[in-house]
C-alpha cells in the first residue's frame, strides 16, 4: 500500500530550554559479580528453509499459526525450534548472526542466516530466578542486557548483565541504591547508558572502571524510555508521559528539552539518520515524528493504517524510516523525500512485532515476532522491496487501461447520441401527429 503526504505536515519553532541538573546525584561503582560465570550453551539446533510467506512452510513441529493476509508480501519468515518462546528484544553483530532474547524464559539465542542454525545461551543458576528483559550490542561485539524477575511477586534485580560471545561467559553487575535498569544502549566510545524504571534518571557506566553516574532528568515523572546516541555523542531519549522527547549534553552535564506538536503523543522509540534528525514513533497519535536540532523544529507524518500502534522504528542508509506497527501487523516504511509510506502485511496473524534491527552489510531488515504463539522471526529483502517499491511509485499508467478508458468514454458517447436521437424522432413525430389531429 502506498500513500502520499505532503511531509512536512506540520512545523513549529522552540526556542532551546537549557536546564541544569545535579549531576552525580547517585554516585559508586557497579560492582561485578560472577565474573567468567559460563552459561549453559546449547547444542546448536538447525532450522529449515525460510517459512513461505503464505503460510505453507514447515513449522519445526510447531502448530500452525492461522495466516489471514491475502495481500502479496515480501516478508519471509523463521521458525524458532522447539524449546524457544517468543523472541522480544534484538540486535545484530557484524557477521550477520541475529541476537535475541525470549519474551519469557532465560534464553539469549543466536540465529545464523546462513548455517540456518540457531543456539541458545541461558542466564546462569546462580542469577537467581530472573530472566532477559533488554539487550543491546556495543562496537566490541558485547552483549548488554537488563533482566527482570522469573516469578511474580519476586524483587525486581537491580542488575546490568554482559554476555561475551567470544567465550560464552556471563558477567553481573550489582548497581547501587535499588536502582532498576531496564532501557539501555552503549555509545560508540563503549559507555553504557541505561534508564531505571524506578528512577527519573539518565544514568552512565564507564567501559573501564564501572563508575556509575547519574543525572536527574528535569521533567518529574515524565516516564523516560528509549535511548539513542547522535555523531555528536549526545544522548536522546523519549518522555512519554509529559509528551517530550530529552536531549543530554554529556560534555556540559546538562538537559535539553522539547515539547511534540502532537498532545498525548505517546512518544516511543527513538533512531537518528545520518543528517542528525531524531526520529521517534508517536503510538497514540498514531504518526512518525522528526526532530530536526539545527532548525530546533518538528515534523509529523501519519502513518496510513488508523490505531495501528507503532513500536519501533530504524533508519536505513539511504534516509529511508522503517518501522513496526504492532496493532497493524504490519512492517512499513516511509521515505521522507517522496513522502510516500509503503506497508507490508506480516505473515502470521497477530503476530505482535515488537523489535527490530538492520543487517547493513547484507542490507536486511530482521524483526521479532512477539506473540505468544508466533515464535518466529521476520526477515525482508530492503534492497529488492525498495527497488519493487520504486518500480511502482515510478510506473506510468498501463496503455490496456488508457484503451479501456478510452472504449467506456465511446460507448457512453455513442449511447448519447442515441439517447438524443431517440428523443429527437419522438419529439418530431409528436408534431407531427398534432397536425394530423387538426387537419
Amino acid at each position: 500500500m502506498r500513500t502520499a503526504f505532503n511531509f512536512p505536515l506540520h512545523k513549529t519553532d522552540y526556542g532551546l530550554m537549557l536546564f541544569m541538573c545535579g549531576i552525580l546525584m547517585v554516585g559508586g561503582t557497579a560492582s561485578a559479580q560472577g565474573e567468567h560465570d559460563h552459561g549453559n550453551t546449547e547444542v546448536p539446533v538447525s532450522a529449515k528453509d525460510l517459512v513461505d510467506p503464505h503460510g505453507h512452510g514447515h513449522d519445526h513441529g510447531h502448530t500452525k499459526t492461522e495466516v489471514k493476509s491475502t495481500t502479496p508480501t515480501p516478508i519471509k519468515e523463521v521458525a524458532l525450534p522447539d524449546g524457544l518462546s517468543s523472541a522480544q528484544s534484538m540486535a545484530i553483530d557484524s557477521a550477520g548472526h541475529v541476537w535475541f532474547t525470549e519474551k519469557v524464559g532465560r534464553k539469549l539465542a543466536v540465529y545464523d542466516p546462513e548455517k540456518k542454525e540457531f543456539k541458545t545461551h541461558s542466564l546462569p543458576p546462580s542469577w537467581g530466578k530472573m530472566g532477559f528483559s533488554n539487550m543491546t550490542m556495543g562496537p566490541d561485539g558485547e552483549i548488554w542486557f537488563t533482566v527482570t524477575r522469573w516469578i511474580e511477586g519476586e524483587k525486581e534485580p537491580n542488575i546490568l548483565g554482559r554476555f561475551s560471545p567470544a567465550d560464552g561467559y556471563f558477567t553481573k553487575y550489582v548497581v547501587p541504591h535499588n536502582t532498576i535498569p531496564e532501557e539501555l544502549i552503549v555509545d560508540a566510545n563503549g559507555a553504557i547508558w541505561f534508564i531505571a524504571s524506578n528512577k527519573n534518571y539518565l544514568y552512565r557506566v564507564d567501559p573501564k572502571t564501572f563508575a556509575l553516574k547519574g543525572y536527574s532528568i528535569p521533567t518529574a515523572d515524565g516516564n523516560p524510555k528509549s535511548l539513542a546516541a547522535d555523531q555528536k555523542g549526545h544522548i536522546w531519549f523519549a518522555e512519554a508521559t509529559a509528551n517530550k522527547i530529552g536531549e543530554f549534553i554529556p560534555e556540559q552535564g546538562t538537559f535539553r528539552e522539547y515539547d511534540l506538536l502532537t498532545q498525548f503523543a505517546n512518544p516511543g522509540k527513538i533512531s537518528i539518520d545520518k543528517q542528525g534528525r531524531i526520529w521517534f514513533v508517536e503510538v497514540t497519535a498514531n504518526r512518525l515524528g522528526m526532530f530536526s536540532p539545527e532548525q530546533n523544529r518538528f515534523d509529523e507524518a501519519i502513518i496510513p493504517t488508523p490505531g495501528s500502534s507503532p513500536v519501533t522504528l530504524v533508519n536505513d542508509d539511504n534516509g529511508n524510516i522503517w518501522f513496526l506497527e504492532y496493532k497493524g501487523n504490519k512492517v512499513g516504511v516511509f521515505n521522507p523525500e517522496t513522502a510516500l509510506f509503503h506497508e507490508y502485511d506480516i505473515p502470521n496473524f497477530g503476530s505482535l512485532p515488537s523489535d527490530m534491527a538492520i543487517d547493513r552489510k547484507r542490507s536486511l531488515l530482521w524483526f521479532t515476532q512477539s506473540s505468544t504463539d508466533a515464535k518466529r522471526l521476520g526477515m525482508i529483502s530492503i534492497n529488492e522491496v525498495l527497488a519493487e517499491s520504486n518500480k511502482q511509485d515510478n510506473a506510468p499508467q498501463s496503455p490496456s487501461v488508457e484503451k479501456a478508458s478510452d472504449g467506456n468514454m465511446s460507448k457512453w458517447l455513442a449511447s448519447l447520441v442515441a439517447v438524443i436521437g431517440v428523443a429527437t424522432l419522438g419529439g418530431w413525430l409528436t408534431r407531427k401527429s398534432r397536425k394530423g389531429g387538426h387537419s
